[in-house]
This record gives structure tokens, sequence and C-alpha cells, in this order.
């Protein structure tokens, strides 16, 4: 099983920005000393929700910080930004990082960054596929040529290229079934989040993938099942218990809050999957979620949690993600290295 640290930025009232910055890049650091694989970061803006507003330049700041973790984005949301530019600044990443990037992309969901951005959220999948196929060009061919709605492009050259041929490994976002089975026929790998998701829909979406993959004709053996889960080792169960639950629940709020409208007959009609998650969000309490959802516990709880999740789901790459909610900075290093050093050696 791979291992990745994940970083959404979150700013909680009890943190300040510097703070959150600087304390991703040492926590970053600190994967690398501890023997994850890879540092995923996500893209958000307009709320405390999540502050990496840029990730070509964090991953920058994150490539001169480390020397070996590979650097994904999880995601960079292509509406929200011109593909040349995005096909440059990620180029460029690759070759600052000499050629660690994993290039996770997706359409964004919440309706306040469309809003934000002046943008309707109908038009996203449109905008996404055109990007998508506009980066693809700006890194396999001298010059790009393009004529779609949104984007035209006329025999224009791009650099740099990245370093990664002939690119960087392309992720997509998934969260229906429907979505997982695209992105497998095409094939691209993809990345989920389990926490916001109930488990019966994701085990569906992941045989969805796995059976329009092998259809496709692609290597069976290729195939890549990445989970993004809350993961807190505590010294005992108690104290796992305890000492994250504010902010687990700070997120679970927030979240609830932004991703999807109040009103369902708000929603765009390419989202409305997210007015179900938004519903059962709201649900949530956190026992529930300590006892079905979270990597919580001791050691040995954790690791019985992956056993789960490697044998039942098929999970065989687990993006952590260690400092949730803005949790203090000391528990969140003591907790990455009780999983590198007690959980991590399990799986490997």
């Amino acid at each position: 099983m791979k291992f990745g640290c994940f970083f959404l930025l979150e700013l909680p009232q009890w943190k300040s920005q510097r703070q959150i910055y600087q304390e991703a890049l040492d926590q970053a650091a600190l994967a690398e000393e501890l023997g994850f694989d890879a540092v995923w970061l996500a893209e958000h803006h307009f709320s405390e929700y999540g502050t990496c507003t840029s990730l070509s330049t964090f991953g920058a700041a994150l490539a001169q910080r480390t020397r070996r973790v590979r650097i994904g984005t999880a995601v960079v949301i292509l509406p929200f930004g011109h593909p040349i530019r995005i096909a440059e600044e990620f180029a460029m990443l690759d070759n600052l990082s000499d050629g660690r990037l994993d290039f996770g992309i997706g359409r964004g969901y919440q309706p306040t960054e469309y809003a934000g951005f002046n943008l309707a959220m109908d038009e996203s999948r449109t905008r996404f596929d055109e990007s998508l196929e506009i980066i693809r060009q700006a890194w396999t061919r001298e010059r790009v040529s393009f004529e779609g709605k949104f984007f035209q492009v006329r025999d224009t050259p791009v650099l740099p290229k990245p370093v990664q041929q002939p690119h960087p490994p392309i992720w997509i976002a998934a969260v229906s079934p429907e979505s997982f089975e695209a992105v497998a026929k095409n094939g691209y790998r993809f990345l989920s989040a389990p926490s916001i998701t109930p488990p019966a829909l994701m085990r569906q979406s992941y045989e969805n993938y796995r059976r329009a993959w092998v259809g496709a004709g692609h290597s069976a053996a290729e195939i890549e099942v990445p989970a993004l889960h809350f993961t807190y080792v505590a010294e005992s169960e108690a104290q796992a218990r305890h000492e994250p639950r504010e902010s687990a629940m700070w997120y679970f709020k927030i979240i609830a809050k932004l991703i999807a409208p109040e009103r369902k007959e708000e929603a765009s009609s390419q989202y409305r999957f997210y007015t179900k998650a938004k519903e059962h969000l709201q649900t949530l309490e956190y026992d529930q979620l300590y006892q079905d959802v979270l990597l919580f516990g001791d050691s040995s709880r954790v690791i019985d949690r992956l056993h789960f999740l490697q044998e039942e789901l098929g999970v065989t790459y687990l993006l952590s993600w260690m400092n949730f909610g803005g949790l203090d900075g000391d528990l969140t290093r003591v907790s990455m290295q009780r999983f590198a050093e007690k959980v991590m050696p399990r799986f490997r």
C-alpha cells in the first residue's frame, strides 16, 4: 500500500493565516522524513474551508523543502483558470520538483466558489473537458490549436514542457459512480473522498471503476485505488476519541454548509448529487463518524480499520489527512510519527 499526506490548509478561528502555511510546509517536510510516498494539496477559494488558492505556488515552495516525495494536486479546479496558464505553471512545477508532480484535477463543487468567479456551474463539464484537452496538447505538442465553446487557441507554442513524459500522471476527482466509470474508460486515475460519501455508494463506485478500466483494455495490474481519510493515531483509544474531536467536527460543519445550496431547487443540474451529500453530512454525529468513517484510534484500531479498507474496498493508496480542521500542530506531528512507525510498516 502507498501512503500520501493530504493538506487542505483550513483557517479555523484559533489559527492565523501565516501559521497554517508554515505548519503545512513543516508537516509536509516531516512526511518525507517519515517515509510517506507523496504530499497532496487541495485548491479552494473564498472561505475558511481551504486557503491554498494556488497549488503551483505552494507546490513550488514544497519542491524546495523536499527531495523525494511526490507532489500531488487534489485538485486543480480547471474551470477556474485558463488552461494554457495552468499547463505552463504545472509544467514548471514538474521541472522544479525534478519530475515529482501528480496532476490531480477536478471541476470543483462549491457554489460560493463559482459565484466568486462569476461562473455558471452548469458550464463546468464543458470547461473542464476543453481545458484538459488543451493542457494535454500543451504538454505533448510543440504548438497548440483548439477551437471550443469557451477556449480558442491558435497555433501557440507553449513552454516549458514537463519533465515526465509524455506528461505527469493525470488523476481526476470522481464522486458519482458514473464519474468513476468515465474516468476509467479514458485511462485516467481517480481521486475519491470516502469520508463524505456513504460506504455503499463508495463500494459501487470502486467496482464501476475496476470493471470499466479492464473493459477498456487497460491492465488490471495498473489499477490504483486511492482513498482520502481523516487519520489520527493516539497512544490510547480514549485520547483518539477526545483530542481531535473539535477539529473534526469543525470540518464537517463547514463542508455541510458549503457543499450545496440550502435550497435544493437552486442546485445546478450537474451537481444534484451534492444535495444528497449535504443531507448526509448534516445528520452526522461524532460517535458515528468515529465508529464508521474516521481512521482514529490507537495504532491497533487504525491497523484494523485500514485492513478493512484494503480487503473490503480494495484500497491500494491511502491519502492520510493528518491536520484536518486546524488540528493542533504538536498533536498532528505526534500522530504522523505514530502512524509512520506503527501502522505503515504493516502494509508494506
